[in-house]
C-alpha cells in the first residue's frame, strides 16, 4: 500500500501535489490506491521543487482559482526542472483566463471542480502513459 510522504516506491509512481482542496484530495488519494500510485501532498512551491528533483514524481496536481492565478507560476519552476512531467491543473471554477493561462505555460490537462473519480482516473492512467512515452 502507497504511504504519503514515505519511502515506499509505488508500482505506477508518485503523484505529487500541490493546493488542492481536501475533497480533490480525497478524490485523488482513491484513484492513486486504486491504480497503484503514491500520493504526496507538498505544502509549498520550494517544496514541489524539492520533490520534483528528490522524488521523480509521475504526475503533478495543481489547485489554481482566479484567487490564486500564482499558484501556477510553479509550473514554470516544475518544467525548468523536468519538461516532461505532466503537469495537471485543478480550477476552483469555470474560468477562461486561468485555462488560457494555464494551457499557455504547457500543461497536460486541465479539470474543473467538482472532480470526479472516473475522469481524473481516465485522466491519471492517460498522464502516466504520457509519461512513459
Amino acid at each position: 500500500m502507497a504511504r504519503s510522504g514515505g519511502s515506499f516506491v509505488p508500482s505506477h509512481g508518485e503523484v505529487l501535489v500541490y493546493c488542492c482542496r481536501g475533497g480533490d484530495v480525497a478524490v485523488l488519494r482513491e484513484v492513486c490506491s486504486k491504480i497503484g500510485s503514491g500520493l504526496r501532498i507538498e505544502p509549498s512551491r520550494v517544496e514541489v521543487a524539492h520533490a520534483t528533483v528528490a522524488r521523480h514524481p509521475v504526475v503533478v496536481f495543481i489547485g489554481a482559482g482566479n484567487r490564486s492565478l500564482k499558484n501556477l507560476d510553479v509550473i514554470n519552476v516544475i518544467q525548468a526542472i523536468r519538461q516532461d512531467l505532466p503537469i495537471i491543473v485543478i480550477a476552483e471554477e469555470e474560468s477562461l483566463e486561468l485555462e488560457r493561462q494555464a494551457r499557455q505555460k504547457g500543461i497536460f490537462y486541465y479539470l474543473v471542480q467538482p472532480i470526479e473519480r472516473a475522469e481524473v482516473e481516465a485522466v491519471l492512467q492517460d498522464a502516466l502513459r504520457h509519461g512513459k512515452a
